[in-house]
């Protein structure tokens, strides 16, 4: 099932991208940016802003779960049964469906459409999510289909599945772009919801098949930004000839009001983004350990690479 497809990102793979969104996965990451990412079935979001208050969604609710809140009706999560009757009925888009079935040529079709934009700036598609990689005999089919017609493919991943289904797309694969959110495998499942050892082995196992890989960490103040983190991952990376790069991702906070689309609470509102003085002497611990390696690491500003020595 897949959730969105934005066109022309360029942060996401070389060249100019085409990102298509993966619905569903396994980790439960406190800062998730695409909330709506995480299960694995269709979900109705709300866009208060849109809400006339004309009832139509609280005539044809046949669990009683639509009220009336301050900013218009509401959905009941605990009482929607999920029918999505309200989205259908909802005339002002307040109540809205995300998540869609795409057939294999269907979803090539939309993908194809930017293929010139690929051919005059280079670039491709770029599978992300949820977890793409939750998805194995899907994502193995578009991979080898838009391999065949000349499309490049990247992977963004959090690394989270089971290599020895995933590893049938691995062929069609470009690059991939895989999260290592903490080294400390505890600290990880408090913050994601799993720990981080399949993750670890899925990553050598990527990288020893032949893929280049991106390694990337988001960087979360107060919960992963310590500076034995950034250089425990560094060491790991050290060890892995295929990884050549080690991208530190800036928190923010761009997806808050998705949780409350989806009648969610969001778990670090105050939490602040990292300031830059400490991502540019975290890049630089990083690449300490790194050096007199062929890797580095970065961050990313007015899209540039940061690189600090």
């Amino acid at each position: 099932m897949i959730f969105n497809i934005q066109k022309c990102s360029i942060h996401d793979g070389h060249g100019l991208r085409t990102l298509v969104f993966f619905k569903g996965c396994p980790l439960r990451c406190k800062w998730c940016a695409n909330p709506e990412s995480q299960d694995y079935g269709q979900e109705i979001m709300e866009s208060q802003g849109k809400c006339i208050g004309c009832g139509a969604c609280l005539k044809v609710c046949p669990a009683d779960a639509i009220f009336s809140a301050e900013d218009g009706l509401r959905i009941d999560r605990e009482k929607c049964i999920k029918c999505f009757q309200c989205a259908e009925h909802c005339f002002a888009g307040a109540k809205y469906l995300v998540g869609q079935e795409y057939e294999i040529e269907e979803l090539y079709k939309q993908i194809e459409k930017d293929k010139i934009f690929y051919s005059i700036m280079g670039g491709g598609v770029t599978f992300s999510g949820g977890e793409p990689l939750t998805h194995p005999r899907y994502l193995a089919e578009i991979a080898k289909t838009c391999r065949q017609k000349g499309i490049d493919v990247a992977i963004e991943s959090c690394g989270a599945g089971n290599y020895d289904e995933f590893k049938e797309a691995l062929p069609y694969i470009n690059s991939m772009f895989l999260d290592i959110k903490h080294m400390d495998s505890d600290r990880h499942r408090q913050l994601t919801g799993a720990g981080n050892e399949m993750i670890l082995k899925n990553i050598k196992k990527i990288a020893a098949f032949g893929v280049d890989i991106t390694v990337r960490t988001p960087v979360i103040p107060g919960l992963n930004d310590s500076k034995d983190n950034i250089t425990s991952t560094a060491e790991f990376i050290k060890e892995i000839p295929q990884i050549k790069s080690y991208e530190l991702l800036l928190y923010h906070q761009f997806g808050v009001n998705k949780y409350s689309a989806l009648g969610r609470e969001y778990a670090l509102s105050d939490v602040n983004p990292p300031e830059e003085s400490q991502i540019r002497e975290l890049v630089k611990a990083a690449n300490d350990v790194l050096d007199g390696t062929d890797k580095t690491c970065f961050y990313i500003k007015d899209n540039e690479k940061m690189i600090v020595k």
